[in-house]
């Protein structure tokens, strides 16, 4: 299982690969990624069975795929502004892949709702890095969390 970050709508969102290829250098010894460092250099690509992992009301959502960057996640507002012209809001999540769990197991939801004339990078930077396992809940600390950003048009 892994940490995943996509977007969800009512409507279906638009597939985006970047225009080129770009590099993928992973230095294990150091901890370091090199990508490129381009602002187009990221994926989102459609996501199947959302329901499966989630809890969202949407139908459609696309799975983002990037390295962060100030840059990705201002390419990243422009594309919520215009999926925002055919749905009345849009939702970030970041889960922890897994399709089946105990009660005493399901993830705890941090849900979170910001018009769009108010969402920044910071906020886009502030889900993709939250911590799925960060036991918020002392009693349950195997408990994951997963986080929602509900970005209302307006």
């Amino acid at each position: 299982m892994s940490v995943y970050t996509f977007m969800a709508s009512n409507r279906p969102l638009p597939k985006v690969v970047p225009e080129k290829e770009y590099p993928h250098i992973f230095n294990i010894d150091e901890g370091t990624f090199y990508d490129g460092g381009e602002d187009n250099n990221f994926y989102l690509l459609p996501f199947e069975d959302i329901q499966s992992y989630a809890d969202t009301g949407k139908k459609y959502s696309v799975c983002l795929e990037l390295h962060y960057t100030d840059g990705r996640a201002k390419k990243i507002l422009e594309y919520i502004k215009n999926a925002l012209e055919y749905d009345t809001t849009i939702e970030i999540w970041h889960i922890w892949l897994m399709n089946y769990y105990e009660y005493d197991e399901r993830p705890v939801i941090q849900k979170c709702t910001v018009p769009f004339s108010e969402l920044t990078v910071d906020d886009v930077k502030e889900i993709y890095d939250a911590e799925i396992w960060n036991t918020p809940d002392k009693r349950n600390p195997g408990r994951p969390s997963f986080y929602c950003l509900v970005i209302e048009k307006g």
